[in-house]
Order: C-alpha cells, then sequence, then structure tokens
C-alpha cells in the first residue's frame, strides 16, 4: 500500500464517503451520479453512467485481518441484497439507459483474499437474480484507492493547495502535563547549548507554545482538509518509528541529533502541506518535536557535553 494511504485506515463513514466520492467524481467527471442517502437508502453511495454502482464502506479500526474481513464481507451481503431487494426504487433510478456491469464495494484497506472469494459468490446470486438493471455478466469486486491511485492523489493535491488554517487562539497550557514538562527539561539538559537553565526554560516554553497551538491546527486539518490530516499522521508516525529504530544508533551529539530531527520532521511536513506558511509549518513541526520529546520517541543518550 502506498505510504500515503495507509492513513485512510480507520476514517469514519462519513470521511471515507466524502473522499470517496472526490476521488471517483475526478475518475468518472460527469459519468458519476452520486445517491444522496434522503429519499430511502438504496445501498449505494453513487453509479456512472457507463454501469458501475459503489458502496463506500470504512469499519470502526483497529481491527484484526480477521475480523475485518467479515465485516467487508456482512456489509456486501447486506448491500448487495439491497440492490437485488430494492428492484422497484432502482429500476426507477437507473432509468432504461444504464445496466449496471460492476457492483464494487469501496473499502480504505482489503487484506484477505477471502473477500474476492466472497464477491464471486455474491456475483452468483446477483446474477441468478435476473435484474432488469443488471448486466448478464454483472461482477461484484472490492476496491481500494489504489485503484484509483492517480485521481487520489490529484485531489489530494487540489486540497494541500487550497489549506488555510485559521488564527491561532490563547494557548491553553493546562492539557500539558507537570511530569512531561518535567521530561523535556531532562532530555534537553543532555543538549550542551541548553545547559544554562535560563536558556533551556525559554526553547521549553517556546516548544510547548507550539505543541498547543499544533494540537489546533491539527484538529483544525483533521475536521477541514481528511485527506491532508491522513497523511501528515502516516508521515509523522513514519518518521516516529525511525526516531525509535534508527536516529537512536547515530550516536552523535545531542544538539546534531536535535537538529537533524527537527530537519526531517519539516521536510515531513512541507511534503504534506506545502501551500501552508512558514510560521504554520513551524508551528507543526515544533509541535510535534515537543511532542516526542515529552512522550519519550526521542530522547539523547549520549554523555553530557562538558
Amino acid at each position: 500500500m502506498d505510504q500515503s494511504m495507509r492513513g485512510l485506515i480507520g476514517l469514519s463513514g462519513a470521511e471515507w464517503q466524502g473522499l470517496c466520492t472526490q476521488v471517483l467524481r475526478m475518475h468518472h467527471g460527469a459519468d458519476l451520479v452520486p445517491v444522496p442517502d434522503k429519499g430511502g437508502d438504496h445501498g449505494l453511495e453513487a453509479y456512472t453512467l457507463t454501469g458501475h454502482v459503489f458502496q463506500c464502506y470504512s469499519p470502526e479500526e483497529p481491527l484484526t485481518m480477521q475480523k475485518r474481513y467479515q465485516k467487508q464481507r456482512d456489509k456486501t451481503t447486506e448491500d448487495v441484497g439491497k440492490f437485488i431487494n430494492n428492484a422497484a426504487k432502482l429500476k426507477k433510478l437507473f432509468g432504461e439507459h444504464v445496466k449496471i456491469v460492476r457492483w464494487i464495494i469501496l473499502c480504505p484497506q482489503i487484506d484477505s483474499k477471502d473477500l474476492a472469494a466472497h464477491c464471486a459468490a455474491q456475483t452468483t446470486r446477483v446474477r441468478n437474480a435476473s435484474l432488469e438493471y443488471a448486466d448478464p455478466d454483472i461482477h461484484v469486486i472490492g476496491q481500494t484507492m489504489e485503484d484509483y491511485e492517480f485521481s487520489y492523489k490529484k485531489v489530494v493535491n487540489s486540497n494541500l493547495a487550497k489549506m488555510h488554517l485559521p488564527p491561532l487562539s490563547e494557548p491553553n497550557y493546562s492539557t500539558v502535563d507537570s511530569s512531561q514538562v518535567a521530561t523535556m527539561h531532562e532530555k534537553l539538559a543532555k543538549v550542551a547549548i541548553l545547559q544554562d537553565e535560563s536558556r533551556r526554560n525559554d526553547y521549553v516554553q517556546r516548544l510547548l507554545t507550539s505543541y498547543v497551538n499544533s494540537q489546533e491546527f491539527r484538529a483544525y486539518i483533521k475536521d477541514h482538509y481528511t485527506e491532508i490530516h491522513s497523511l501528515l499522521e502516516s508521515q509523522l508516525d513514519d518518521l516516529e518509528h525511525r526516531l525509535v529504530m534508527e536516529f537512536i544508533l547515530d550516536g552523535g551529539q545531542a544538539a546534531a541529533q536535535l537538529k537533524k530531527v527537527l530537519e526531517e520532521t519539516e521536510k515531513r511536513v512541507r511534503l504534506c502541506a506545502p501551500d501552508s506558511s512558514s510560521s504554520e509549518s513551524r508551528t507543526l513541526v515544533h509541535g510535534q518535536v515537543a511532542d516526542w520529546l515529552m512522550r519519550c520517541p526521542l530522547d539523547f543518550y549520549e554523555e553530557i557535553a562538558s
């Protein structure tokens, strides 16, 4: 799976449906016909004039592979049933000129081959129903965003280009535990230039301000720019893994390690949000590094420099 798509796993149903609609509209253009929820549950989110029906489904995570498959299986069975049983509604919806050739369940992740086997069984079920609006060679299949990679990335890039973050409110430090601040002080005391307590206090205060402000930014991004949020979380999770597994082995000076982490984090943030201002990017970067210092993925193990 493309790294930028890993963050899609666990999106809410509404978030996933919204993303799917954008990507499918980008992919199919004017041929896509969204089906509003109001007016009855047809068991589908959209269809195309070329005969593709879409059901977008994102189960609540985390799930084991088997449990995820079971939920996807049951959703497919349920909504294929609606596709068969709602014959009068769907005949009216599709009209005389659309014959459905593909019934597609679109999920953030499909990691069990059993879903393909289940879709094959559902294909037989639909064909046996001899529906007027279904092609005799109709297929039920499962897909992910990897099947629409080009259109997905165009949607992400278009959203990146228009991202605007709101003005920040006064920082509320009550969300930061004093023990976390103490942990940050203890780690940064290993950086030679920050051994001076006054200088370190100022540095910690700036990090804490960025941390609180970055939480506000990231909450806004999650609510208003789902794709950017998914990409940002995925990139920062990957970088955190590197902190734990690779940077710890660097063996360099604490100051050099801290500088390297700041630079690497800035690259990831810029990748995900190139349109953000310098101050917004800096807030996100410093806030993330503060989080790592407080939670312990980032630490310095060499002796304090003299």
